[in-house]
């Protein structure tokens, strides 16, 4: 019968809990929120008085090595602003749900412009524009584009 040392057993002891100790970080732990843009999908041009929809997809993803905690309930902004006369054409809000890690929620919006209003829009989406979701960087919390209407 072969004994290890007691050098040899305690090293696979510490190796062993040190590996326990840094695979585990995270059953204890969450990292906070982080509410990004994952996925928009809008017309480039539309015909005036023709309904157009504006699709963007809000996930709640960590940005460290753990699992995000939940977020809270918040909105989500469209607003569409004419590039020649700075009238804000739509201002819509919808309510973001809470999301759980690695969660997404998708949002529509339904536009129709009347032809007494084409022209070139700025149109930005923003989740969570009253920071009340507990997300820790807004950064990644707005999506901007141009919408010209015919």
């Amino acid at each position: 019968m072969h004994k290890s040392s007691p050098s040899k057993s305690k090293s696979l002891y510490s190796l062993f809990f040190s590996l326990l100790l840094i695979s585990s970080c995270c059953v204890f732990k969450t990292d906070p929120p982080d509410l990004r843009i994952t996925g928009q999908n809008y017309p480039s041009s539309v015909n005036a008085n023709q309904r157009f929809n504006l699709l963007f997809t809000v996930g709640n993803f960590s940005s460290g090595d753990c699992d995000a905690d939940n977020t809270t309930q918040g909105v989500v902004n469209l607003k569409m602003t004419n590039q020649l006369t700075g009238a804000v054409q739509v201002n819509n809000n919808q309510t973001l749900n809470p999301l759980a890690n690695n969660s997404t929620q998708s949002f529509d919006f339904s536009v129709i412009i009347g032809p007494e209003n084409a022209g070139t829009y700025d149109m930005v989406f923003t989740v969570d524009p009253n920071n009340t979701t507990g997300s820790v960087n807004t950064t990644n919390n707005t999506q901007t584009g141009v919408i010209v209407v015919n």
